[in-house]
């Protein structure tokens, strides 16, 4: 209904619209805000693409850097990159290095859950880890003065194969004295 209404009056008085104009200085009043050439700014596009091409490159150059540092950190460090190319014992020492390394991260995994009772046990293998790391970190060095001798290559894995029995010592003992058969007994290994 209202509706009808309003359209009724917008009918009747339509003449009295359209007999309204606007005043004569007001079309005046917006040709001086106009800007004087006529034609609209252009904004320049050389402030926005200097700063795209400066985030591009800050971007590649940290994508380089990160790359060239996972080269250098997976790369093995013993000898000149032609030793360790030529030499099969060196390939070999990564080889088991990799596989010795997920191992012995099992067996942490595995310590860890049997340990929480006895919190002392994980740092008292910790210190032994860091000495026994300190140790095959001279053998290292070795490695590299004596480019990959048969012995330091061997003393290098046998450290590797000590902290596994260390870990596999250290789970049985905790397995039985969930058991309740025993209770975990300090286990000292020394190279």
């Amino acid at each position: 209904m209202k509706k009808d209404k309003l359209e009724q009056f917008v009918r009747a008085n339509a003449g009295d619209f359209d007999s309204l104009e606007p005043p004569a200085m007001a079309w005046e009043t917006i040709e001086k805000q106009l800007p004087a050439n006529g034609k609209p700014e252009l904004r320049t596009i050389w402030p926005y693409a200097w700063k795209v091409a400066a985030a591009i490159l800050i971007f590649a150059s940290a994508w380089m850097l990160n790359d060239y540092l996972d080269l250098k950190r997976n790369s093995v460090n013993y000898a000149s990159p032609s030793v360790a190319n030529s030499s099969p014992e060196l390939s070999a020492l990564a080889d088991a290095e990799a596989y010795y390394t997920s191992q012995i991260s099992s067996k942490q995994v595995e310590l860890a859950q049997y340990a929480r009772q006895h919190p002392e046990i994980i740092e008292d293998l910790k210190k032994e880890f860091t000495e026994m790391d300190k140790n095959k970190a001279e053998l290292e060095n070795d490695l590299a003065e004596s480019h990959a001798d048969e012995k330091v290559i061997e003393a290098i894995i046998l450290s590797y194969r000590v902290k596994i029995e260390i870990l596999n010592q250290m789970l049985s003992e905790l397995q039985k004295s969930k058991e309740g058969t025993a209770g975990p007994k300090a286990v000292e290994t020394h190279l």
